[in-house]
């Protein structure tokens, strides 16, 4: 679901146990950031369940995405 967090469009995940692999995605908007969540897991940024923010942005024509470990 997307959210504004601290002025910021993120992308919001909440999940109990690990996802299966590769992430998946439901509309084309939901594509960029199941890669992004998915190359956070492979790459060990999320290494445990919980609730995530994931923020892509776009610089000199490329995708980057920065992810937030959501505290309530």
């Amino acid at each position: 679901m997307l959210q504004t967090i601290q002025n910021r469009l993120v992308y919001v995940v909440e999940f109990n146990a690990m996802p299966k692999m590769p992430i998946t995605w439901n509309t084309e908007e939901e594509k960029p950031y199941a890669i992004a969540f998915t190359s956070a897991i492979r790459s060990g940024i999320i290494t445990a369940p919980g609730k995530y923010g994931i923020h892509l942005e776009t610089k000199n024509d490329k995708d980057t995405y920065n992810i937030f470990k959501i505290i309530e």
